[in-house]
């Protein structure tokens, strides 16, 4: 044999057994029960793995000789000296609860002596805050996520979860993931996936993130999603203020000595943590933490939630230390539905000083590689650095041998069987649906009482719906069409509309669709009140806000996003446009001393609105830009995150003159800035400014005004751009105007103070709304209410205009945290 092939084949069978040497064993307590999320790594280094639930670790090595060190908060740190020369090597550990000794202190008079050394922590909070610019590191997640107990009946209907968790474990979501880190102050990151594993769904990708463990305790306040104010640190800068603390013990580490702190809130219900933090003597570094919150702090959706994390130097630098453990932990209770999740991310191979090139921070936070869920058990048994547990063993082996029927054809097929059974009754009630799951399409028809309305144009119209979803792959494309069908009893006419919409490239948002239709539409095209709500006031209160015209139109668009950041929608409609009047005043309760209004928005006191026909061809444009926009890719989708940066938005519309029979001369411009941002423990604000003119207005008719969404009923969606208490059409312009919207959400800041209402979890929003227009009385609107589960929404609003008395009213309804149109 070549001698080269030879040392290339002795070479390569030497890093094979090398890489496939293994270090494991199992982890108790002196009471030989199992030891869960033991932290092991080799001394010196981040390279180190954690015990799973079952006290069994795994830690692959090279041969040769190592300071194994198993560490845990509250027991005594083992080292053990190995020497590794064959494949598998068997270390079982058992570890003694650390005894914690009460050091001599200075103590101030009445002070514990753990405040000095919290001071001490604070003092140094910055540096350590600031010591570590940039790094990158290895990242191994897991996380299951499990229900123990649910409702049998939900509002009468049965609850079958047996599609989505397994019965054996109560698992609804177990996955694993190996990425590289990289991290830039102050928040730049760039997370790629190399591996992932979702189970029972060897398609998909996992939705863990390496960067959902950036928990920084040397940040003033961690922003976390469950706390809508963040939570503030046990050393923040004003962490007296929030904290009480006491010196439980101290133990030598490593020639250290670490300091035990419980960690106490001054106020139960303030958004702090309970627990103990673990601070060095002379360094005062944080050594680890073991806290939580639970609904006393002001945690929604969830009832507990604890952190638990571990700190060690990184491999030749002592002075620097970073997390190589964390574990989250959470318990749920809501709507009946209760179960907890687990989560432990290891972080290994830290890098300090990366050097990362100019424009590797690009936007792009997280990117799933091409191939990364297709890695098979071997590779997964290879640099799984925690083993499985047996309840996830079992979970992977019921799921992935059950995902290949579940997929199949017959198996689908009569699944579909099952759920396509048409009920009579579906017709008057929730409609009916069919499904092909195996061809990836389904369609459904809407329920006769979803489509019955009442209004003063065309009286009783009862109508359905169709729709048709179809979903291909490889590309990942989105095909959705439609038709809507009603008929109008007073008036004797059939109206409907058909959409077509085709989603023919997911990475760049770019779709591109049709609506056509003969209809009865609102003036304003932003449909400020709804059919229902507005049949239900017409009925029961005599007030007919809604005003149509009749309109027959075809119209294209198109959307793609250009560049990131930058995205671009079109399109051209062309419409003939009648005018209709009342033709029915029939009501279910005559209101003393109120009368329907007509339907002419500018003049409700006369029926005798006749604007002549139009024609009109228009062509509108627009553009939102965000500076620096994050995202993350997979292989089949591209999904926008957001940026610290406003939202530019610019439109502009164009009426044609004389082409095709248009009427219309017209040219519209708006342009303005929205964001949202955080104020910390004062809540979080967003906010909406806009200007708008006309640049020419030589023909248009009402249905071209720039309108604004206003609101005469009680109930609201409260997008930020509405307006609550304006009438619908008193402020539609042909001129110059300006808007601004400002809504602020203290996210429980004084409620939290009130017993009777902190258990409630209300938030308390004020908002501000202004409009500007040539001709009328500038309006300023004022609101105040609370919010519940970021869902739910009471408000107080009052609006003021010059020469007018100020009008009070209440708002009430379900919130929409979407910006504009």
């Amino acid at each position: 044999m070549n001698n080269k092939i030879l040392t290339a084949v002795i070479f390569l069978l030497f890093n094979t057994i090398a890489s496939a040497t293994i270090l494991t064993g199992k982890i108790t307590d002196n009471n030989k029960q199992p030891l869960p999320f033991v932290n092991v790594f080799v001394k010196g280094t981040t390279n180190g793995t954690s015990a799973n639930v079952e006290g069994k670790y795994r830690l692959d090595l090279k041969p040769g000789s190592y300071m194994v060190v198993f560490k845990i908060i509250g027991y005594k740190q083992i080292e053990k000296q190995v020497e590794i020369s064959t494949a598998t090597y068997t270390l079982d550990v058992s570890m003694e609860p650390e005894h914690y000794q009460l050091k001599e202190a200075v103590v101030k008079a009445g002070e514990d002596p753990a405040y000095e050394i919290i001071r001490q922590a604070i003092n140094k909070r910055k540096f350590y805050l600031n010591q570590v610019n940039e790094y990158s590191a290895d990242v191994y997640i897991k996380g299951w996520q499990r229900i123990t107990k649910h409702p049998k009946k939900i509002l009468g209907q049965d609850v079958d979860l047996g599609e989505v968790i397994d019965t054996a474990t109560g698992i609804v979501y177990l996955s694993e993931s190996v990425s590289k880190f990289n991290f830039r102050k102050p928040n730049q990151v760039k997370e790629i996936m190399t591996s992932s594993k979702v189970s029972g769904r060897n398609n998909s990708f996992s939705f863990n993130r390496a960067s959902f463990f950036l928990f920084n305790f040397y940040e003033n306040i961690l922003d976390i999603d469950l706390c809508p104010r963040g939570a503030v640190s046990p050393i923040a800068n004003n962490a007296l203020f929030f904290y009480n603390y006491k010196l439980v013990g101290s133990f030598s580490e490593n020639g250290e000595v670490v300091n035990k702190i419980q960690v106490i809130p001054k106020r139960k219900f303030d958004p702090v943590f309970t627990g103990f933090i673990y601070i060095q003597d002379n360094t005062w570094r944080i050594h680890s933490v073991d806290l939580y919150l639970s609904k006393d702090n002001q945690l929604q959706f969830v009832d507990t939630f604890s952190v638990h994390q571990v700190m060690l130097p990184v491999e030749g630098n002592n002075e620097v230390w970073m997390p190589v453990s964390n574990q989250f932990y959470y318990y749920f209770n809501i709507f009946g539905f209760a179960g907890d999740g687990v989560y432990m991310g290891i972080a290994s191979n830290y890098n300090v000083n990366p050097n990362f090139p100019k424009g590797y921070f690009d936007g792009e936070v997280v990117k799933i590689e091409e191939g990364s869920n297709k890695k098979d058990s071997t590779y997964w048994s290879a640099v799984r650095p925690v083993p499985l547990t047996q309840v996830e063993t079992t979970d992977y082996v019921r799921k992935d041998s059950l995902q290949v029927i579940k997929e199949s054809k017959p198996y689908l097929d009569s699944l579909d069987k099952k759920n396509n059974k048409f009920k009579a009754g579906e017709l008057l009630l929730g409609g009916y649906g069919y499904s092909n799951r195996y061809k990836k399409y389904n369609w459904n028809v809407s329920s006769l009482l979803e489509n019955i309305q009442y209004n003063t144009i065309e009286g009783l119209n009862i109508g359905a719906k169709f729709d048709f979803y179809k979903r291909y792959e490889k590309p990942n494309r989105r095909l959705n069409t439609g038709v809507a069908l009603r008929y109008a009893f007073e008036i004797e006419k059939v109206y409907g509309q058909a959409n077509f919409n085709y989603l023919y490239n997911q990475k760049k948002s770019a779709s591109l669709g049709a609506v056509a239709g003969y209809d009865a539409v609102q003036f304003n095209s932003g449909n400020p009140i709804s059919p229902l709500i507005n049949t239900a006031y017409t009925l029961i209160a005599e007030q007919n806000f809604m005003k149509l015209y009749q309109k027959t139109f075809l119209q294209i668009n198109y959307r793609r996003e250009l560049i990131n950041g930058l995205m671009f929608n079109t399109n051209i409609e062309y419409a003939d446009r009648q005018s209709l009047t009342n033709q029915t005043l029939c009501t279910w309760v005559n209101v003393k001393d109120r009368e329907f209004t007509s339907n002419d928005p500018q003049n409700s006191a006369s029926d005798n609105f006749n604007e002549e026909q139009s024609q009109a061809l228009v062509f509108a444009a627009g553009i939102r830009f965000r500076y620096k926009q994050e995202f993350y890719n997979d292989p089949e989708n591209h999904y926008i995150i957001g940026s610290k940066y406003p939202v530019l938005f610019l439109r502009y519309k164009h009426g044609f003159k004389n082409l095709i029979g248009s009427d219309v001369n017209f040219d519209f411009v708006n342009v303005g800035l929205e964001d949202e941002f955080s104020f910390g423990l004062f809540g979080r604000l967003k906010y909406h400014l806009g200007y708008g003119n006309f640049l020419n207005s030589k023909s248009l008719y009402f249905m071209d005004y720039k309108h604004f969404n206003g609101n005469q009923t009680i109930f609201s969606n409260f997008q930020l751009t509405n307006y609550n208490i304006l009438p619908y059409y008193t402020y539609s312009t042909t001129s110059e105007f300006y808007e601004a919207h400002l809504e602020h959400n203290f996210g429980g800041l004084f409620f939290n103070k009130i017993p009777l209402l902190r258990k409630a979890f209300f938030n308390e929003i004020v908002g501000f709304h202004y409009l500007h227009t040539i001709g009328s009385t500038d309006h300023f609107e004022f609101s105040a209410g609370v919010e519940k589960l970021s869902v739910i929404r009471f408000d107080f609003v009052s609006s003021v205009a010059k020469g007018f008395k100020p009008v009070t009213g209440i708002r009430i309804g379900f919130k929409l945290d979407s910006f504009g149109d």
